[in-house]
């Protein structure tokens, strides 16, 4: 695939820190709500990416909390990333996207060593319970008309296991996802990588009220892998529990062929449109 078709292209370093880099998040990052602004997916995979490059040898990432402090654009912002605790057992990353002089996404990642650990018969091993994605038909568009250049569809597929996305889902949702595209030109997403940039769907896929009359929008997301996804599909299993003071969260199962990898959640601001 070109550059044009990642997710982000590098576009040089910033200043004199080490750390710190610039990106253009493509055409394909952008969300269903503004032209101007990005899917929280996208730059979450991109976050995830960097917080994976400070991992020591040996280390994997467990889990991920991402903030919103504002719109992510679509087009030039910088990444800055370092480690805040280090150590080979358990280190902790910082990451911070910024445009406009503004932050606007701040990451906290937790790696642990990948250690040998015997136990017991029978745990730790997956179970399965999502139905494959295979046979599923795939949903050509959601708010944006099915040729848009947009995260979904084109940067993620998605294929519903059970009701249809144009209705409320008040006992909850589950979906597949794919990455289709890489989060760089020329890299294949990790699982971790695929893993939050599907997560970040669980409070559309699973809304209890339609989209028409009430606006619900995440401002946080975290992510938290007790194993390493393997494949391009994610499965999630979202729920959203609303309440009258205008908040609400939405919890997810996730999912890969073999069962389940890891647990999403997602603070919600809501209010009426």
């Amino acid at each position: 695939m070109s550059a044009l078709e990642a997710i982000a292209t590098q576009a040089g370093s910033s200043g004199d820190a080490d750390d710190t880099s610039t990106w253009v998040l493509g055409p394909v990052a952008r969300g269903p709500w503004d032209a101007g602004s990005a899917h929280g997916g996208a730059p979450a995979a991109l976050l995830a990416r960097a917080a994976e490059a400070l991992a020591a040898p040996g280390q994997r990432v467990s889990s991920l909390s991402y903030t919103f402090l504002g719109p992510v654009p679509v087009g030039e912002v910088e990444l800055t990333a370092r480690v805040i605790k280090s150590g080979s057992r358990f280190a902790v990353v910082h990451a911070t996207l910024a445009a406009g002089g503004r932050t606007a996404m701040e990451l906290r990642a937790v790696l642990l060593r990948r250690g040998s650990v015997p136990l017991p018969p029978g745990i730790g091993s997956p179970w399965p319970e999502l139905p494959p994605p295979e046979g599923l038909e795939a949903i050509p568009s959601w708010f944006l008309p099915a040729d848009a250049t947009a995260f979904h569809p084109t940067a993620m597929e998605i294929r519903v296991i059970d009701g249809s996305l144009a209705e409320p889902a008040p006992k909850g949702r589950s979906a597949w996802l794919r990455l289709q595209v890489p989060v760089v030109a020329g890299e294949t997403p990790s699982g971790a990588q695929r893993a939050v940039a599907a997560a970040d769907f669980g409070n559309g896929l699973s809304t209890p009220v339609g989209f028409d009359g009430y606006l619900f929008v995440n401002c946080d997301l975290h992510v938290a892998l007790h194993r390493d996804p393997a494949g391009e599909w994610i499965g999630l299993r979202s729920k959203t529990e609303l309440d009258r003071a205008g908040t609400g969260l939405t919890t997810t199962e996730l999912h890969d062929a073999a069962g389940r990898f890891g647990t999403a959640s997602q603070t919600l601001f809501v209010d009426t449109r």
